[in-house]
């Protein structure tokens, strides 16, 4: 089968194609013949080497795919060869195999998927759908005013979408160049301004009762002065670089207003593996739910194939792309 995988650290050019063997279906797995792979941001850190990770070489990234089921094997109990399903491979928990035309998996960590529910769309909510709906569980924005960061991304776009289906009585988004406006404001916000501006936060004062920062840097600095008091200022990444952090002045604002800050991440879902699969399966039934009665879609903008896996690296890096990347094989 072809993939792409790297064999050693660097720029996007690192990404090779290139044959390997076909995975078998072992114990507890299936093997799926992939039709879309989710590129996230992630993987490009992985990639250059930022994230830490000692990996062995050559790596295949790639950490969500979708298509169908090709073979089951022993003990794989509830799906079968032609089932349309989502592979949510991040969820094992792994960050590899994902870029290449069949990937074994396990079947707790494998998803059926409706016919309504397109493989491009599937794997658009496998990280991203299932980070907003996680956040949105655990920070309820009914009947209050949100700020969303980076609302023309995977996970900001979708986190609009949701919060506008959870009841949020007000929405503004911020977006890192005015070509990104149009996407933000298209997937449900009231108001969207551009981060890169000096004066974004006077344009949106807020408050704020939620604020979805996976940003960090200059942004946090800005955004929590913009927190109502009892707020709630929810933290999910450092897209800048820079991890959202707060000065000792700042922490005794927020204990004055008695406010919150919050941390997510979707590792804290898959350290218990009793508690894995069903809790993602609860979620994707919901998200997969929204897409089927028509509440809720998944913008793709971006389709590359596999071989141009480097510029679809490309095009993440340089914070240009709107919505979800997906490679076909």
């Amino acid at each position: 089968m072809k993939v792409v995988s790297f064999s050693a650290f660097g720029g996007p050019e690192e990404l090779r194609l290139t044959e390997a063997p076909t995975p078998a279906a072992a114990p507890g797995q299936v093997l799926i013949k992939v039709a879309a792979i989710g590129l996230n941001l992630g993987d490009a850190i992985i990639r250059a080497g930022r994230s830490g990770l000692e990996l062995p070489m050559p790596f295949i990234p790639g950490g969500e795919v979708a298509g169908t089921v090709a073979a089951v094997g022993a003990g794989a109990g509830g799906l079968a060869v032609g089932d349309r399903v989502l592979g949510a491979i991040f969820a094992e928990p792994r960050l590899d195999g994902g870029y290449a035309e069949f990937v074994a998996i396990s079947a707790d960590v494998t998803f059926k998927l409706p016919d309504e529910v397109s493989f491009d769309a599937a794997v658009g909510l496998a990280v991203q759908g299932l980070t907003a709906e996680q956040l949105l569980s655990r920070n309820p924005v009914a009947g209050k005013s949100v700020l969303v960061h980076s609302a023309a991304g995977g996970v900001g776009q979708l986190l609009v979408r949701l919060a506008r289906l959870a009841g949020a009585r007000a929405i503004v988004g911020t977006v890192g160049s005015a070509a990104k406006r149009n996407a933000a404001m298209a997937a449900g916000a009231d108001q969207v301004v551009v981060s890169t501006t000096p004066a974004w936060a006077a344009e949106a004062p807020g408050p704020y009762d939620v604020i979805f920062d996976a940003a960090g840097g200059e942004i946090t600095a800005a955004s929590l002065p913009l927190l109502a008091p009892e707020g709630r200022y929810v933290v999910y990444g450092g897209a800048s670089g820079i991890y959202p952090s707060f000065s000792p002045t700042q922490m005794a604002g927020v204990t004055a207003a008695a406010q919150t800050i919050a941390g997510f991440s979707l590792w804290s879902l898959l350290g218990d593996p009793t508690r894995r699969g069903p809790a993602l399966r609860a979620s994707y039934q919901r998200l997969f739910g929204a897409v089927v009665d028509g509440s809720l879609s998944v913008d793709i903008r971006h389709r590359f194939a596999l071989a141009d896996a480097a510029e679809a690296h490309r095009l993440i890096e340089s914070r240009g792309s709107v919505g979800k990347i997906v490679l076909v094989p």
